[in-house]
Order: C-alpha cells, then structure tokens, then sequence
C-alpha cells in the first residue's frame, strides 16, 4: 500500500548495497519497480547508509518475508516495534538431528566470532549480548541412511546478527547447508530421493511469518512467506523416507503458529 511492502525475498538475495555489492540487491530491486512498475518510493531513513526503507534484515542466504517503509513515518514507527520487540517473527529450519525436546528455550549471549570475522559466536564474556530463541520442533524425519532430521519453528524474542544460525549450531543441530555453522550441503539422494542433484547449498532458513501493526493504522497484521522450493522438496523427500520407515514425522510441538498450508507444506 501506500506505506509499506513485504515481499518474499529469494535466497541469494542482499538485501541493501555495501562496498562489495553496489546493484542486485533488494533495495535496487524495489526502487526499480516502483520506477517502472507501480509507482511509490522507499523512505528516505537510512538513505545515507545506501539502505533507504530497510527496517530490518534477512542474511543474504535466507528467504522470506521482509517489510520495507515507502515513507519516513512508516519506517520510523516500524523500527519502533522492531527495537521494543513487538513484531512477531517466526522461522522455520531443516536441521541435522533430532531436538532432545519439542520446545527449547535457547538463552545464549552473542558476540563477535575472536577469530573469523565474518562469523558470530556464543559469548560467555562482555561482548556477548543477550540473545533468546524459542525452537519448537514441527516435524522429526529418518533418512535412508538413518541420519536424523528436523523442522523446526523458531520464535526470535531478540535480532542478533544470525542469531538462529549460532543458537541451532551451538545445541548440536546446525541447519542443513549452512556450512560457516556446521551444516552440510545436501544431495536429493542424501534425504530420499534419486539423483545426486545439489538440493540445498545454502542454510535451509526461512522466515515464514511476520507480524507487525500496520504503521499509520495501527491495525495487526500477519503475513505469510511460502516456503523455498529447494526446502520444500527437501521437506517432500524427509516426509517419504521417514514413513517409509513406518514412523509418522508430524510433531507440532505447543505454541507453533505457523500454518503449514499458507507455508506451502
């Protein structure tokens, strides 16, 4: 509308320009539509940082919803939920193992990697932020070769630069392709299927669901991402093999909200 837009950003996509990455990003994609296609523009908050209308951040490997301000007011009231943390965010993760619990509050500080730059870390010292995510496990898979798996649903009650990515890594369950994080990338054989196509090279990480008030209104809204389709194959094949084995996947611990039909599974 004429306040805001949430789209279903790709994997693969940056979401704003930096040094290394000046075009192909979210921020040029929704500038050039609104040029050429249906008119509007991104705030001017954060235009300084090359991040006009960019309220919050997905990694660039990680899909799913995302809402971006199309005036200063909007943006200025939507960082205001984020930072008092009255947005609703919910993920959804194919991980390697099986949770010890279908819900798991994971209360870990984050900081700065001490030797990788590019990575974060559990951080027991003074750089370390707190940092709070509730797993809850929807559905649990077997393998063809007895490698367990699972879907899982994660509340994020703070934002830390990837904070899922560490906290799953850290509990001993790193998302499927996410190999800065101990994830390992995937072949459709690998969970069921007959090929050696690659089927997830990138962290199976979505963010399925956003909660917000509208801006100018105040009114609740909720928006729904389907999934992937390289998670959602991925999820296709687990289903299979894991009922092939004569065990049912299905768990929806207590307190998911994620509709699986809206999440295209």
């Amino acid at each position: 509308d004429d306040a805001i837009i949430v789209v279903n950003k790709p994997a693969g996509l940056i979401v704003h320009p930096a040094r290394s990455h000046k075009s192909g990003t979210l921020v040029n994609a929704l500038a050039w539509r609104f040029k050429h296609v249906s008119g509007g523009e991104l705030s001017k908050v954060g235009e300084e940082f090359a991040r006009p209308g960019i309220v919050h951040r997905l990694d660039k490997h990680t899909s799913g919803a995302i809402v971006s301000a199309k005036n200063d007011t909007a943006h200025w009231r939507l960082g205001k939920q984020f930072e008092m943390r009255r947005t609703d965010k919910r993920y959804l993760a194919l991980v390697h193992g099986s949770p010890e619990k279908d819900v798991e509050t994971i209360d870990l500080p984050l900081g700065k990697h001490p030797s990788v730059k590019e990575k974060y870390a559990v951080r027991f010292d003074e750089t370390g932020k707190a940092s709070l995510t509730i797993a809850r496990v929807r559905e649990r898979y077997l393998a063809p070769g007895g490698e367990r798996y699972a879907l899982v649903e994660l509340e994020l009650k703070t934002g830390r630069t990837h904070q899922i990515r560490v906290h799953l890594s850290y509990l001993g369950l790193p998302i499927v392709g996410d190999d800065m994080y101990g994830g390992k990338h995937t072949t459709e054989r690998m969970l069921g299927g007959d090929a050696d196509t690659m089927l997830l090279a990138r962290q199976a990480l979505h963010a399925t669901t956003l909660g917000i008030r509208h801006p100018m209104t105040e009114q609740p809204m909720s928006f729904t991402a389907p999934v992937a389709a390289d998670v959602r194959r991925a999820v296709e094949l687990l289903r299979a093999s894991t009922r092939a084995a004569g065990l049912e996947p299905r768990v929806d611990a207590p307190g998911t909200t994620i509709d699986a039909a809206s999440a295209g599974l």
